[in-house]
C-alpha cells in the first residue's frame, strides 16, 4: 500500500524484495569476517527472496499499474546489487583481484544492468500484465547458482582463477544474449532449492 509519509509502495512482495537485498549485503559483511559458509547461506537467502517475491505479488493480487511497475523497478534495482555487484565483491575478497579479474567483473555488472534494463522495458511495453513465460537472456539471479559452487572448488582446490574468470565471463555474456529461456516451473524451483541446500551443507563441512 502507498504510505502517506514516505515514497514507495509497501506490500509484502516489496518487503521480501528488500529483505533479499539485505541478505545479499549481509553476505558481503560475513565474508569479510571470514565466515564463508554463513555468507553463502545469506547469499542463498537473497536468491530465495528473489524467487518468492514475484509469486507473492501475484498471489496477493496486487492491483494498479503504478504498484506493479514500482515492484518491477524495485526488484531490478535490488537485483543489480544483490546478484551483480555482490558476487564480484565476494570473488574479489577471495583474492581474485587481478586486473583481468576486475575487467571481467566490470563486464559482468554492466551486462547484468543491461539485461535488467531490457527486462524492465519488455515489462513496460510488451508484457504489462507480467505474464511472460520466458526470460530473454540468462536471469541475473543465476549467480546464486554458480557462486557457491565456485566457492566450494576454491575451498577444496585452492585458487582457481581461470575457473572464476570463465564462469563470470560466460555468465555475464549470457545476460545479454538474445536467447529465450523458459521460466522455471514449480518443480524446477524446488530442484534449485535442493541444489542450494546440498551446496550449503557441503560448505559447512569444508575448512574456512
Amino acid at each position: 500500500m502507498k504510505n502517506r509519509f514516505f515514497i514507495g509502495y509497501y506490500n509484502l512482495a516489496n518487503l521480501v524484495t528488500l529483505m533479499g537485498l539485505c541478505c545479499a549485503l549481509l553476505a558481503c559483511f560475513l565474508l569479510a569476517q571470514g565466515k564463508v559458509a554463513i555468507s553463502m547461506m545469506a547469499f542463498a537467502c537473497a536468491g530465495l527472496c528473489d524467487m518468492m517475491d514475484g509469486r507473492i505479488a501475484r498471489a496477493s493480487g496486487a492491483t494498479g499499474k503504478r504498484v506493479r511497475f514500482y515492484g518491477v523497478q524495485l526488484d531490478s534495482l535490488c537485483d543489480v546489487v544483490s546478484f551483480g555487484m555482490v558476487p564480484c565483491f565476494m570473488a574479489f575478497w577471495l583474492h581474485y583481484d587481478g586486473i583481468l579479474d576486475i575487467l571481467i567483473y566490470l563486464l559482468f555488472v554492466v551486462c547484468g544492468a543491461t539485461r535488467l534494463a531490457n527486462f524492465n522495458m519488455e515489462v513496460a511495453l510488451d508484457s504489462p500484465n507480467l505474464r511472460s513465460t520466458h526470460f530473454t537472456g540468462v536471469p541475473i539471479p543465476f549467480s546464486v547458482v554458480i557462486l557457491p559452487l565456485l566457492v566450494i572448488v576454491h575451498q577444496l582446490a585452492g585458487p582457481v582463477a581461470w575457473l572464476f574468470r570463465l564462469a563470470f565471463l560466460l555468465t555475464g555474456i549470457g545476460y545479454i544474449l538474445r536467447i529465450r529461456i523458459p521460466k522455471p516451473s514449480g518443480r524446477a524451483q524446488v530442484a534449485i532449492i535442493l541444489y542450494e541446500l546440498v551446496v550449503l551443507i557441503t560448505l559447512l563441512f569444508l575448512p574456512s
